[in-house]
């Protein structure tokens, strides 16, 4: 075989897997100039909804949860805001048949000592509700300042969060807590999951022998990910570095199937990139439009596609590649829909 042949096959095959998982559309949600990120996505009742934060920049102090809602993935209409005196950021959904929560991190403003700006105090992890859609709850703090329960997952009557310690400006520290509620308000620790490499935003799969499977950022010099697994009685974790860049992750199943979508790194610098779990390791798939500050996407099965012979989720993301070249904070937030073979 000559060494042409033998390039052609390779580069068809490499066609080949592309190929295998495809965006088949994809619109801006919200754009409007602002720095518009860390978005997520749910289905409750017979809408979608999206969340994601509203701000000037990447850090300023202005950051408002903003939460929208649609029928078929395309046209979104507000149905929430949510705005502490603090930096509002990062919210995640979870949902119970009866209600939908919306929980998010608040940093505090602190005021200088002299006469300087005023920057960022200390962190806390608040959630506000609906039954409606529409009309919201207070926001109320949970768990322990300077923990941040990134995101928190609903199994079997629970409220389930890997929480992590973030102390401003030493951050970062060093331990990632697995934390549970029965109402979303009050936490206790269930156990210490890890102390090592700088534990940071992570996601949970839960499997049918009670034990938990997790991806988990890392905030040491490398600054990839980590596969974790739990024994069925939640207290003992194993721990595998996958050697991936994965930030912010998101897990969803697809029947015996498990992908994560997260924040990725190439040549090129950062995406938004969706991988397949294969066991303790990770297969890339595609890369979705995206570039400079981006990531923190949602993911979830659309109603019309539980039938379906092959994977098929809505994803959310936000990115900067169509930003305005003399605007370098603005970032919009996008919505698509992504089919990988069967």
């Amino acid at each position: 075989m000559t060494k042409q042949v033998l390039s052609f096959i390779l580069l068809g095959l490499a066609a080949f897997a592309q190929a295998e998982t495809k965006l088949v559309w994809h619109a801006k949600a919200y754009g409007d100039g602002k720095h518009n990120a860390f978005t997520d996505l749910a289905r409750w009742r017979d809408a979608y909804y999206l969340c994601f934060r509203h701000g000037a920049s990447h850090l300023s102090m202005d950051g408002e949860i903003r939460v929208m809602r649609s029928t078929d993935l395309k046209s979104w209409e507000p149905c929430g805001t949510l705005d502490t005196l603090g930096d509002d950021r990062d919210p995640h959904f979870a949902v119970t048949e009866k209600t939908l929560y919306v929980f998010f991190g608040v940093w505090d403003l602190a005021h200088a000592t002299d006469n300087g700006v005023p920057g960022r105090g200390r962190l806390r992890s608040h959630f506000a509700s609906t039954e409606d859609g529409e009309h919201w709850s207070k926001v109320q703090g949970i768990y322990e300042p300077d923990w941040w329960l990134w995101r928190v997952r609903t199994h079997e009557g629970a409220f389930y969060s890997v929480g992590y310690y973030l102390k401003w400006p030493t951050y970062p520290s060093g331990e990632a807590r697995l934390l549970k509620s029965d109402d979303a308000l009050h936490w206790t620790q269930v156990s210490v999951i890890n102390k090592d490499r700088i534990p940071d935003e992570a996601d949970i799969r839960f499997h049918p022998d009670h034990s938990l499977e997790l991806v988990v950022r890392t905030c040491d010099k490398a600054g990839d990910s980590m596969w974790l697994r739990s024994d069925p009685a939640q207290n003992q974790w194993l721990r595998k570095d996958l050697g991936v860049v994965i930030h912010c992750p998101v897990i969803a199943e697809w029947k015996d199937r498990c992908f994560v979508a997260g924040r990725g790194r190439n040549d090129k610098g950062y995406n938004t990139g969706i991988w397949e779990m294969k066991g303790d390791t990770v297969q890339p798939l595609m890369t979705l439009p995206s570039g400079g500050d981006t990531a923190y996407p949602g993911m979830v099965i659309p109603v019309d596609a539980k039938d379906s012979d092959h994977p098929v989720f809505a994803v959310s993301w936000y990115s900067q590649h169509e930003r305005a070249e003399n605007n370098p904070d603005e970032a919009s937030v996008y919505v698509g829909r992504v089919e990988a073979k069967p």
